[in-house]
């Protein structure tokens, strides 16, 4: 199978649910998040319902997602900054 040259590597389920918990687990542990008005949840019981694929679980990995996308769209601004001395 040839790859076109635009073309971006698939990522599996599996490997994004992954990066979403291992991104939640670098919160401190008093720190909860809410999801909807009905509760806050605890980066374990975040991480707990990923596993399990929940359907908070899965709108957290669907939020985290969005947010990781969103950052592609920021301005660069290292060397840009750097170099107008």
């Amino acid at each position: 199978m040839t790859k076109k040259k635009n073309e971006q590597p698939k990522i599996s389920d599996k490997e994004i649910c992954r990066l979403v918990m291992e991104r939640l687990s670098m919160l401190s542990p008093n720190k909860s998040i809410s999801i909807g008005s009905n509760r806050s949840f605890s980066k374990d019981e975040l991480i707990k319902e990923i596993k399990n694929r929940t359907d908070v679980g899965k709108k957290m990995v669907e939020i985290e997602i969005e947010f990781l996308q969103s950052l592609k769209d920021l301005p660069i601004y290292g060397p840009k900054i750097a170099s107008n001395n």
